[in-house]
């Protein structure tokens, strides 16, 4: 019995250590997840301890609107959009790795994949810099940048993974995918048609006692505003479980930087012939 233990205990040790040490590029798209999770999370409870929002499904947005919560609403939201970027490049080479120029279609895919998450990110950072009751054209451009860019994004890199079975992935992950995608699609759309019918409503009412931020159950448009917050926050999270779909691929991937030294000192000139003999040095990127 105590033999059996014993391997039990080092076959789980070995398999913990192994875990944690093959994760490649995973810690990505896990950071992602949890320090935008995280920064939401803590904006809503500030504003709402403070009174500046209502309990019941806020925008995400109002959560960071007024100091202090805007701060940390726009640093961190600023790192996520960096992650974001950093994600979906990775995908973007990961893409490229795996296909070798094998389907042009498929790079082409990779690369239009790329290009829309530098607007996701773009987006996100706009959404954090420019607060909405500040600049409120702005914030609302960067929010279509991340929620109609996510979705594009999102139904183009499930393209992609269809286009790698069965050579590359499972078909299961492509359903799941797809999934997240649709329902992605469906939540935007519910998100900005309600959106539109409560600021209607809001605005056909001339004086209002409290501001956007404060909506009662007998303002005209609250059904239509609750419904429009929800959507947002669902979509939010589906974006958030696509990305978390990268990671069980991220643990196979990773990418290194290739330093090559120009001269033996660094007051020379540069003789590109040095560069023959190859890298000097080479280290992880992000792992």
């Amino acid at each position: 019995m105590s033999i059996s233990l014993y391997l039990l205990r080092y076959h789980y040790k070995r398999t913990i250590e192994g875990t944690m040490c093959n994760q490649g590029l995973a810690i990505l798209p896990i950071a992602l997840g949890l320090l935008t999770f995280a920064t939401v999370l803590t904006t809503y409870i500030i504003a709402l301890v403070k009174g500046d929002v209502e309990a019941i499904f806020p925008y995400i947005s109002d959560t960071g609107t007024i100091s202090p919560e805007s701060c940390i609403f726009g640093q961190f939201l600023n790192i996520s959009a960096f992650l974001v970027l950093l994600t979906i490049y990775v995908r973007y080479k990961q893409v490229t790795e795996y296909n070798k120029d094998e389907d042009a279609r498929l790079r082409v895919l990779s690369r239009v994949g790329l290009g829309i998450g530098f607007f996701i990110a773009a987006g996100l950072s706009m959404v954090a810099n420019f607060q909405e009751l500040v600049i409120e054209p702005v914030h609302l451009t960067g929010a279509m940048l991340v929620f109609g860019g996510g979705v594009l994004y999102g139904l183009l890199d499930s393209s992609v993974s269809y286009r790698m079975h069965p050579s590359r992935n499972g078909i299961y992950i492509c359903r799941v995918r797809l999934t997240l995608s649709l329902l992605a699609l469906i939540f935007l759309i519910t998100t900005f048609v309600a959106g539109v019918i409560s600021r209607e409503a809001w605005s056909g009412l001339k004086e209002h006692d409290h501001r956007k931020l404060h909506w009662k159950p007998n303002d005209p448009g609250y059904a239509a505003h609750i419904t429009s917050t929800t959507g947002e926050w669902c979509l939010a999270i589906s974006f958030l479980l696509y990305f978390f779909t990268y990671i069980r691929d991220f643990q196979k991937f990773h990418i290194e930087i290739k330093g090559h030294c120009l001269a033996q000192h660094l007051d020379e000139e540069v003789f590109i012939e040095q560069t023959i003999h190859g890298p000097t040095e080479t280290s992880r990127l992000l792992a």
